[in-house]
């Protein structure tokens, strides 16, 4: 075992291991130990440390088995430049500590393996990669013994973090025990009301065997109470849809028989629109004879005007019969122009006047008679209108009467629609009222069967026998 060097001292320092940071914790990995020829695989503690702000590291390896058997490698600048030419690194001091971690994680998750070489008492720790062709060596660290000094202070440590984690275990068991302890009572406090309630869950068992039975017999009086009700409610609804069947029936009818009046109606107002028609023609015929009528006034008009004395009498029976028939305003203007040129063949003519005033007093005689055929044929055609008035009025009255039938008729369709469908509804209550008593037999069956499995299965009561009887007979 060699003398401990002034560096490795340096990690066991009280005052520089304040300053100790621990870079790969505490782990155990497999080595390949190789002694003389022989090779054994041991498990050994890995740990890499470094002091902070200098550049200086120490690998440490314990023995799984035994912890005074420990090797250490303390590499500071110096070290790592003989490593570095040696092995021909290309990295700094920082770079190879970083990179030792990582390939010391890979170990741990066996992607690389470590073995340590052993000769005249000098180690070497391997670091390689398996191949198939050959393994690969990715470093070389020169291990050394530890002295006495090193082991001890290790172990002293090892030792005060193991009495501490005992005082932290045994003030754990401690409270773990108080925990018992109050589980234990808590324990016995819940069998003690498991008894009470034991006796309390026996006594509730009784009161609502009793209730059950109480509830079971009322269901099935109520049971029978609704099967006749069900009876009755069939009864009285066959009854209500044979009544409803006997209304539509006599609706049916009526809507047949309001239906062939209306046809009637129909062709009636059809015949009254063909005589309305006639009589719309004649009017026209009186119309256009009125006209013809006027014509022939007119013309009647141009002869008497043939001298001046006539023209006087003219305009003054012309503004009687302005005031009289008001229609010859517009021919007014061509008597007055056919006046003013027969003025000058007057002179021409005056042995002729004589002539002219017996026919203009027959023209006179022969106007009046065609004014009192006017005002004839006026009353007429006033009657007409008034008789054309009325049919109109009729023709209106009856509009309003079929469509008054037609809103019958569709208020009849309505209500036997809705009879149809109270119909149907019954028809569904009634299904209903079935299924509903159907569900509640099944039910109340299945609960009297639960019971009757109750009571058979529990051997503490002795009227089970009888109560599951009374059921069956019922």
């Amino acid at each position: 075992m060699h003398k401990a060097s002034q560096i490795d001292l340096k990690f066991i320092d009280s005052h520089h291991r304040r300053c100790v940071k621990v870079l790969f914790p505490v782990v155990p990995l497999p080595i390949n130990v190789e002694n003389v020829g022989v090779r054994s695989q041991q498990y050994f503690y890995m740990i890499v440390e470094q002091i902070d702000l200098q550049h200086l590291i120490q690998i440490r390896m314990i023995q799984v088995n035994d912890q005074s058997k420990m090797l250490i490698s303390t590499i500071d600048n110096a070290a790592y430049e003989r490593i570095r030419a040696e092995q021909s690194l290309h990295v700094t001091f920082q770079g190879f500590v970083d990179h030792l971690i990582k390939i010391l994680d890979s170990c741990k998750r066996e992607e690389l393996h470590l073995a340590l070489l052993s000769e005249n008492n000098c180690y070497m720790l391997q670091i390689f990669e398996k191949s198939s062709f050959k393994n690969l060596t990715h470093l070389f660290v020169p291990m050394e013994k530890a002295t006495t000094d090193i082991v001890l202070f290790h172990i002293n440590q090892s030792l005060q973090a193991l009495q501490e984690q005992a005082t932290t275990h045994s003030s754990q068991v401690q409270q773990f025990q108080m925990e018992i302890d109050k589980k234990n009572n808590t324990i016995d406090k819940l069998k003690k009301e498991v008894k009470s309630l034991s006796g309390k869950m026996e006594e509730q068992e009784n009161l609502i065997f009793n209730r059950n039975t109480e509830e079971v017999n009322r269901l099935l009086q109520t049971i029978k109470m609704l099967n006749e009700n069900k009876d009755t409610e069939e009864c009285r609804l066959k009854s209500i849809i044979s009544s409803m069947q006997e209304k539509i029936d006599q609706l049916t009818k009526e809507t047949y028989e309001r239906t062939e009046r209306i046809v009637q109606e129909s062709k009636r107002f059809e015949a009254y629109r063909e005589e309305n028609v006639k009589l719309r023609g004649q009017t026209v015929q009186l119309k256009e004879e009125l006209d013809r009528l006027q014509a022939n006034i007119t013309s009647q008009q141009c002869r008497e005007s043939r001298s001046e004395i006539v023209v006087t009498d003219l305009k003054r029976q012309l503004i009687e019969m302005q005031s009289k028939l008001k229609i010859a305003e517009k021919q007014r203007s061509e008597l007055e122009a056919e006046l003013e040129a027969e003025k000058n063949i007057c002179q021409t003519k005056k042995h002729a006047l004589q002539l002219t005033t017996d026919e203009l007093a027959n023209a006179s005689l022969v106007i009046n008679n065609l004014n009192k055929e006017n005002i004839k044929l006026k009353s007429k055609l006033d009657l007409r209108t008034d008789i054309a008035k009325r049919q109109e009025k009729l023709l209106l009255e009856k509009d309003k009467r079929i469509t008054e039938l037609s809103n019958t008729v569709t208020a009849i369709q309505q209500e036997h629609m809705r009879n149809k469908s109270c119909n149907e509804e019954y028809a569904e209550i009634v299904g209903r009222i079935k299924e509903t008593t159907n569900i509640i037999e099944e039910k109340y069956r299945k609960k009297i069967n639960d019971m009757i499995l109750m009571l058979s299965n529990n051997p503490n009561v002795e009227t089970a026998p009888c109560v599951a009887c009374k059921y069956d007979d019922e």
